[in-house]
């Protein structure tokens, strides 16, 4: 069991995801690390000694702070056997943070676990059942990472995390969620609503590349708790939640996230084609430039890596952040292929997560639009065309383009030349 404990804290506690799930933020305050998710933040650290008990008072304030500027409910969880945990506890009781839930912190060898043979099924956010595993999940809570929050981020159901549902004459009866912890040996159990080993079995082992698997995690009491523990799960120690919220409303949802398959994306895809009159069907990628329009070329550079194609990805984020209006979305949509949407007011500054969209890409046609097509870009990777559409956009970035890329494009052999 100390083995166990040891691996535990040495290689899952304080790890940091590379790279960061998009819309999401880490940020380091001494030992901790605080991810902001947009909607509520997360401490974790690697274990606290007796030395760092001094600095614990401190180490709250500065969270609280980050915190509040943020508006972002807080999560602690304090792990009974640290060396600090005890004046962690009073430091965190002391400046207003409630206790919450207290779980036992299970771990299992993957070999040595003992499933029974799995009858489960896999579920994508855009199936109807998806959203049953959803309201079980919530009447069965708290859990360790909530399905909802999966879901606010629209995570990726193949890579970063799998949810597994058992159905009863079609009606979800119990569900869990896996995450691939990346880097690491671990898998971690999100969530289980109930003591059904079998959602565990048979952990995907093709989608936690590169480095398999060799422990699976759970946070754990009641009936799940021994369960697990039949199946050959240890218990190496108690984590206890505690939980703060500054003053202020926290925001609805995350300032970025992959897009869903389902209407809501069709519907803007279309818009989008239509916009520029693009046929992707036809193999071609045909397109016709929309005549509050502007064009240019960027072939003669060298590629993704190239500084100035940087600096026109800059000046298109600037343009679309003084367009969009607050609480608009901008949409990345590519053809058949993963997209993400985000709010630009609230991503790609100081503090902020990364900008996840781009208007140039190396081997895709691309959009990056608002969602009703009235103003973005749309990359011709094959031509290596640039098109940005809406006149306010244009007024913002036209200037700044020609000086980068030049005043013309050239399209199937011949420059098309555009007014100063």
């Amino acid at each position: 069991m100390r083995q166990l404990l040891a691996e535990h804290d040495g290689t899952l506690r304080g790890h940091v995801r590379k790279p960061p799930r998009i819309g999401t933020v880490v940020e380091r305050i001494g030992p901790l690390n605080l991810t902001h998710y947009g909607t509520h933040c997360v401490v974790d650290h690697r274990p606290l000694e007796v030395e760092d008990s001094a600095s614990v008072v401190r180490l709250v304030r500065q969270v609280q702070a980050s915190a509040a500027a943020c508006a972002e409910p807080v999560e602690w969880r304090v792990f009974h056997h640290d060396a600090a945990a005890s004046h962690l506890s009073m430091a965190l009781d002391a400046a207003g943070f409630a206790a919450g839930w207290e779980r036992s912190v299970l771990v299992g060898e993957i070999a040595e676990l003992n499933f029974p043979e799995p009858e489960w099924e896999t579920v994508r956010w855009d199936e109807p059942q998806a959203q049953q595993a959803l309201d079980l999940a919530a009447r069965t809570g708290p859990h360790r990472f909530p399905l909802a929050t999966w879901h606010a981020m629209r995570s990726d159901p193949y890579w970063d995390v799998e949810v597994r549902m058992l159905t009863d004459r079609g009606t979800v009866v119990a569900a869990c969620w896996l995450e691939n912890v990346s880097d690491t040996a671990y898998a971690v159990v999100g969530g289980l609503t109930a003591g059904r080993p079998d959602l565990l079995a048979q952990l995907p082992s093709r989608r936690l590349r590169p480095q398999p698997k060799q422990f699976l995690l759970a946070d754990a009491d009641g009936q799940v708790r021994d369960v697990l523990l039949a199946t050959g799960f240890r218990d190496v120690t108690t984590v206890r939640s505690h939980h703060w919220t500054p003053p202020g409303e926290p925001a609805a949802t995350p300032p970025a996230r992959h897009s869903l398959y389902n209407g809501e994306s069709e519907r803007i895809a279309r818009r989008c084609k239509a916009r520029v009159g693009f046929d992707y069907d036809s193999g071609r990628g045909r397109y016709r430039a929309p005549v509050d329009s502007r064009r240019w070329f960027y072939g003669l550079l060298g590629g993704r890596n190239d500084p100035v194609i940087a600096t026109a990805e800059s000046v298109i984020e600037r343009g679309l952040r003084a367009c969009v209006r607050r609480g608009e979305w901008v949409y990345q949509y590519r053809p058949y292929l993963n997209g993400w949407e985000f709010d630009p007011h609230r991503v790609g500054g100081p503090g902020q997560p990364s900008w996840p969209g781009s208007a140039i890409a190396d081997d895709e046609f691309q959009f990056l639009t608002t969602a009703d097509a009235r103003l973005g870009t749309f990359d011709h990777y094959t031509e290596q065309t640039l098109v940005v559409y809406g006149e306010d956009l244009l007024a913002q970035v036209t200037d700044d383009l020609d000086r980068l890329l030049g005043g013309g494009t050239w399209t199937f052999g011949s420059q098309i030349s555009h007014p100063a």
